[in-house]
Formats: C-alpha cells, structure tokens, sequence
C-alpha cells in the first residue's frame, strides 16, 4: 500500500532516528512490561529493560542492513549524492 511505502522511505531517508524510535520504544515498553513483574527488584527492573532494548535494536540494525544489501544488489534505488563528501578541487588547464 502507500502507506507501507512512505514508511518504508522514510526508514530508508532517516535510518538513525527510526533506529533511535525503536531503541525509545523497546525501553519504555520493556519497563512497563517489568513494573508488572513484583518479584524483581527496581535496578533488576531497569537492567532488563534495557537488555531487551537493546536485542530489539540489534535485530532492527541487522533488517537495516539486509535491506542495504538488498537495496545495493538489486539496484532498488538510485545512487544517493552526499552532500558532505569531500570533493578534491580540480587544477585549471595549462596551470601548473
């Protein structure tokens, strides 16, 4: 659908936040999920949360990578110019 599509461009246009939402995301509902656990302590708590967190972005840099490969072995998109890639000045001709 369109929608799918422009999320999906999106994710491919702004890799670093949507990775960061995912982390903010995996954290918040780790540690609602472990407040409900009684029997753990607040820094056990905490300290799971943040493991799951952190499987779960692991696991979105692993899709985003194979959606990279994907991308660069079947010419899915046009090569992107980087604006901040370094360009050598080039000599004027009959100049030494």
């Amino acid at each position: 659908t369109a929608a799918m599509e422009s999320v999906m461009e999106w994710c491919r246009e702004h890799k670093l936040r949507a990775i960061g939402g995912v982390w903010v995301t995996g954290m918040g509902a780790s540690m609602a999920y472990n407040m409900t656990q009684k029997h753990l302590g607040p820094m056990t708590k905490l300290v799971h949360s943040r493991v799951y967190a952190q499987a779960l972005t692991l696991g979105c840099l692993v899709v985003s990578a194979g959606a990279e490969y994907y991308d660069s072995k079947h010419n899915a998109r046009t090569e992107e110019v980087d604006p901040y890639m370094y360009k050598a000045p080039m000599k004027a001709k009959g100049t030494h």
